[in-house]
């Protein structure tokens, strides 16, 4: 005689164990660029956010120099000098509080950080510039912002910004 156990107590079929699979990887599929575009979007906060500290700088600097008789933004280079990669650069203090460019505008990064800065500047306008490469192909992200010089006033632009998510 055989005994036959209550539904309940029975397992899964494996159709039923494979339906499941199924369902979980089109989760995923689905899930897991979209995470990966979300990193890559927090990640860019940070250049728009330094690109808008640098532009205040340049402003400030203009309007302290111009009380002193000089009419120049401020001319930065690029900093940190190695091109940016999928990896965050280490917090670097002394690099940013050595070079009198940066420091005459009030910027510096006391963190690590995933763009490279410059700010190009003349007697006419500046440009505020961050570079990064967050996934560490051949192609960057830009960020950058302008300001020129019109009748005795900086007028700037939006910020420009090519291949956000790269």
């Amino acid at each position: 005689m055989r005994i036959r156990t209550p539904a309940a107590l029975r397992g899964f079929t494996l159709v039923e164990l494979m339906i499941v699979v199924v369902i979980l990887g089109i989760l995923a599929a689905v899930a897991i660029p979209a995470f990966t575009r979300y990193v890559k979007r927090s990640k860019t906060s940070e250049a728009q956010g330094n690109i808008a500290k640098i532009y205040q700088g340049q402003l400030a600097y203009f309007q302290a120099n111009l009380e002193r008789g000089g009419v120049s933004y401020v001319n930065a280079g690029a900093l940190p000098t190695t091109s940016p990669g999928a990896n965050k650069y280490p917090a670097n203090v002394a690099l940013w509080s050595a070079n009198g460019q940066w420091t005459n505008i009030g910027f510096s990064l006391d963190s690590g950080h995933y763009y490279q800065y410059s700010s190009p500047g003349t007697t006419t306008g500046y440009t505020a510039i961050a570079i990064g490469n967050l996934d560490g192909d051949p192609n960057y992200a830009t960020f950058s912002r302008t300001g020129i010089l019109n009748s005795g006033e900086t007028q700037g632009s939006i910020i420009q910004i090519t291949n956000e998510l790269d």
